[in-house]
């Protein structure tokens, strides 16, 4: 069993409920006790099976909203990325949760000097990445808000659309990815839930060798 498997004992209702906490403080307090740890404990699952699927060493990275002064969290998440020192400048692959949802995602956000070669490389292997995406996955344009479109109602025009954005503006992203509903993963074991992340993020990485920079 993959180390991590063994301790994780999958979501409740209550770990959903910690972005409903008022205030900055006491949402963070709850986030550090509830949802830290399990999102770790994926963390030290999922780092080795996208290490295997990328055939790169892949990091986890804890969520640590440090920069937050006011607003409290509304997600949080485990992300994955080739830099032991960080993740946002690179593409990325994150497991974590909104109150509505779970989601894993693989894409890159407007912090890194990556994303317009994770554009041009979108727009050169569209055809490659459509092949690769199943239907039910999701595109998102920022990861700052839960809602994205369904692979299923995105045209060619669409991605191309949303690579091109990613070339021309700062603040733009571009993440492909699955959702798990709040209700879906309350009726879910452990394992069960594992096997749903785990098979998503082999899904993503076979998008890897597409978009993801020369070691």
């Amino acid at each position: 069993m993959i180390t991590g498997a063994e301790a994780f004992s999958g979501f409740t209702a209550s770990d959903f409920d910690v972005f409903s906490v008022p205030g900055l403080d006491p949402r963070m307090l709850a986030l550090k006790e509830r949802v830290r740890p399990k999102l770790s404990e994926i963390g030290n699952y999922m780092a080795p099976v996208l290490s295997n699927a990328t055939g790169r060493t892949m990091y986890p990275h804890i969520a640590k909203h440090a920069r937050r002064k006011t607003n409290p969290p509304n997600d949080s998440w485990v992300a994955f990325s080739k830099d032991a020192r960080g993740y946002k400048k690179w593409p990325t692959f994150m497991v974590g949760m909104w109150y509505t949802h779970l989601f894993v995602q693989f894409g890159v956000i407007y912090e890194s000097p990556q994303k317009a070669d994770f554009g041009r490389a979108v727009i050169r292997h569209y055809a490659e990445i459509r092949r690769e995406l199943p239907s039910d996955f999701v595109l998102y344009l920022d990861h700052t808000r839960p809602d994205g479109t369904a692979l299923s109602d995105v045209s060619r025009g669409d991605l191309l659309a949303a690579a091109q954005r990613l070339i021309d503006r700062k603040q733009a992203d571009l993440l492909f990815g699955l959702e798990i509903p709040r209700s879906v993963a309350l009726l879910m074991g452990a394992g069960e839930l594992l096997t749903v992340i785990h098979a998503a993020g082999q899904t993503l990485a076979r998008v890897y060798p597409f978009v993801a920079p020369a070691p």
